[in-house]
């Protein structure tokens, strides 16, 4: 196997890349930073710590769980949303309280396991042929 075909693209991955085709969310449109971008590794490393010793011991409830993904999907992975509208078709603009809602609210797991989606899927973008020839 080639080197370059195992190469992602660790600059996409910190500043960020707009994602379609995302499974349950037709017409949406996702600009994501690729998951584990160093301020997810740094935020999430902060939150584990912030859960109690003994609390986490036997392993992350549920509930804290959720709360640290979508922390983590609001504060370093989704930058932006496009196609969102309200119930009657006029778009909505993506904003940190919208998104608060969106990936907080567990009613929203839908939005959320997209947004998780968006920021794999960037996480794992290569770079262009010709980029990773140069550097090979």
């Amino acid at each position: 196997m080639k080197l370059s075909a195992m190469m992602v693209d660790s600059a996409l991955i910190e500043q960020g890349d707009w994602v379609d085709g995302i499974p349950d969310l037709p017409g949406i449109r996702i600009k994501a930073r690729g998951t584990n971008n160093v301020d997810y590794r740094i935020l999430e490393g902060k939150l584990v710590r912030e859960i109690p010793r003994a609390q986490r011991a036997e392993g992350v409830s549920p509930e804290d769980q959720d709360r640290i993904a979508g922390k983590l999907l609001l504060e370093t992975v989704v930058l932006d949303v496009d196609g969102l509208t309200d119930d009657g078709d006029q778009p909505i603009p993506y904003t940190k309280d919208l998104g608060k809602k969106l990936l907080l609210d567990p009613d929203f797991r839908v939005f959320q396991a997209g947004a998780a989606y968006a920021g794999s899927v960037v996480a794992q973008r290569r770079k262009s042929d010709e980029a990773a020839e140069v550097k090979n």
